[in-house]
């Protein structure tokens, strides 16, 4: 009797770390100082953050995109993402000015944007599914938070951005 008991008591914690694992988690990697100074670590379960933002009152929940110019090249956007997502992978743009460097490619189904400086380096990361999810829904004029959170789910187990400043050192990324 005690076994089952047990089981059971272990079963929950077990389930809600599969639902977590199962829908993403988005984590916050934030450096200051370098190896010695702060370290913050900040898991969100993309589960919580989609439910918490099914919260926010109506009229704050919605953003507006009621400019003409904006839905008018909006099937413009999306006919350009799904031709870069059929397009075979290479490098896109490259800028070199002075110091800085920034190059623009296309690897598998990710569009990459890296910058380098004399002081920072900037990595983005870009699943090209997520920005036409993001798109799709722009098609009605507005895009909802609750939405907008759910496209996170194209980007698992990516670093969507990573920053280096100095000894500070930024990282966005969802498992």
């Amino acid at each position: 009797m005690l076994l089952k008991i047990g089981v059971i008591l272990a079963a929950i914690p077990l389930s809600l770390m599969a639902l977590v694992a199962g829908t993403g988690v988005l984590v916050v990697d934030v450096r200051e100082g370098g190896p010695d100074g702060h370290r913050f670590i900040v898991p969100v379960p993309l589960i919580l953050a989609q439910a918490a933002a099914g919260f926010v009152p109506q009229n704050k929940a919605r953003i507006p995109l009621d400019r003409p110019e904006l839905r008018e090249y909006l099937p413009i956007a999306e006919q350009v993402l799904q031709a870069l997502a059929d397009a075979p992978d290479g490098e896109l743009v490259r800028v070199e000015q002075r110091q800085e460097t920034v190059v623009v490619t296309k690897v598998g189904d990710t569009l990459q944007v890296r910058v380098k400086g004399p002081r920072e380096e900037v990595s983005v990361n870009l699943p090209l599914k997520m920005a036409l999810e993001v798109l799709r829904q722009c098609r009605d004029g507005r895009v909802e938070a609750r939405s907008l959170v759910g496209t996170l789910h194209q980007a698992r187990m990516t670093n969507l951005v990573e920053v280096h400043k100095g000894t500070d050192h930024v990282k966005v990324s969802v498992w």
